[in-house]
């Protein structure tokens, strides 16, 4: 299979962070986390008045690829194919061929680009697809590791998966890097102060999957 170089260094640097806490792709960043990015990005406020997102069927689509991209840690915000390329990722999809060229065009030209397709070396029917990125993916999951690798300052403990799925389900609605935080109460003002600025830009903040009953 050919995979990208973009791919292989995004990777190298989530398995630098995994091999230096010694724990597994999916202790390190639970299917809580994957699950709570896909979700955010499927329900960011701003794909309404996206051109290329107005549709309920570019969206429902946007949303499968999201899914397939948030499938695996390890992964890092990639969709890897192997030789039947974009016809292998329009069955996954479940979409025509045609359809997929169209929507991964429109969304590779969004600034910032929703996607970055990567092409192999061409042959005689054209460059076969390889991979698609969804960028977004790719920062959430590494900032994801990067928070649950360093012992959180009030107990010991790496922040749990569910307060950290709180927090990258709203980043992913805003589009928006993860904070730096020394510790849980960080995290939870983080999720606090990211749902706030999802109402101002006209969104619903979704619901809570871990309720700390702190208060500020």
């Amino acid at each position: 299979m050919t995979v990208p170089l973009e791919y292989r260094a995004l990777a190298d640097r989530f398995e630098a962070i995994r091999a230096e806490v010694d724990r597994t792709p999916d202790a390190l960043v639970p299917r809580s986390i994957m699950r709570g990015i896909a979700a955010g990005l499927s329900r960011a406020p701003s794909l309404r008045r996206n051109d290329p997102m107005k549709s309920h069927q570019q969206r429902s689509l946007w949303g499968r690829l999201a899914d397939e991209a948030a499938a695996r840690p390890e992964q890092v915000g990639f969709v890897l194919l192997g030789e039947g390329g974009r016809a292998e990722l329009a069955e996954r999809l479940g979409v025509p061929h045609r359809t997929l060229t169209a929507r991964l065009d429109g969304w590779r030209r969004t600034r910032p680009r929703l996607v970055v397709p990567y092409s192999g070396r061409r042959k005689a029917g054209g460059a076969p697809l390889v991979a698609v990125q969804l960028p977004a993916v790719s920062d959430l999951v590494l900032w994801a590791a990067t928070v649950r690798a360093v012992p959180d300052a009030v107990d010991g403990r790496p922040p749990h998966p569910l307060l950290v799925a709180d927090a990258a389900e709203r980043l992913a609605m805003l589009d928006t890097r993860g904070p730096a935080t020394d510790g849980w109460p960080d995290l939870d003002d983080a999720v606090e102060d990211l749902g706030a600025a999802i109402v101002r830009k006209g969104g619903e903040p979704p619901a809570r999957r871990l309720e700390t009953g702190r208060r500020r």
